[in-house]
């Protein structure tokens, strides 16, 4: 795990974890409608659907998480198989219209949730390349979940100036990548964080 900066009083850090393994009170993963191109679930979704005992998937067939862009369902209690006290399915829509600006708005979902709850800690998985999004199509994804982190963190915080919201309580929130990716989502957190504080 590696702090790559912080926001409104938020350190903001990057570590090689899934939403299974995220050692945090709240973990959010982010999960499609369907897979891209008829794709199977991989990686840390793949994880997270084993860890679930095979009940991520069935939330979804059955329509009780449809992943809807914007959806979000809470499981507060997960199995002891996942490390977060409590975890958040957040749904990031049809893979056929797939931008990474998409997933400023989830990330917000994300963050809101958790903000509200009270987490003092959360992860946010977002499953694109689990999900059969190529590589390249993820291209410049650290910008706009930092865009979508900021905004949550920016309302609450003027929610508190004007009295409507007490201080969140939320102290840390980690992206989640691939160890594969660690290095290079290090880099690039750290420059959308410099570019925003400049």
């Amino acid at each position: 795990m590696t702090k790559v900066g912080s926001a409104f009083g938020i350190s903001i850090e990057v570590a090689a974890w899934d939403a299974a393994g995220a050692n945090v009170e709240l973990s959010c993963a982010a999960m499609f409608i369907r897979e891209a191109d008829g794709a199977l679930i991989t990686g840390g979704l793949a994880h997270l659907n084993a860890a679930l005992d095979g009940h991520l998937l069935e939330l979804r067939e059955q329509g009780i998480f449809t992943a809807a862009a914007g959806e979000c369902l809470l499981l507060p209690c997960p199995p002891g198989s996942i490390k977060a006290k409590s975890l958040l399915l957040v749904g990031m829509g049809d893979p056929a219209d797939w931008s990474v600006n998409r997933l400023r708005d989830t990330v917000r979902a994300a963050a809101e949730f958790a903000l509200a709850i009270g987490a003092h800690s959360a992860a946010f998985a977002p499953g694109m390349l689990d999900s059969g999004i190529t590589p390249g199509a993820t291209v410049g994804a650290s910008a706009p979940m930092i865009d979508g982190l900021a905004a949550a963190l920016r309302a609450r915080s003027k929610l508190v100036d004007l009295g409507l919201a007490g201080k969140p309580l939320l102290q840390r929130w980690v992206f989640d990548v691939g160890a594969a990716r660690l290095s290079g989502a290090v880099e690039q957190f750290q420059e959308q964080l410099r570019q925003r504080a400049d």
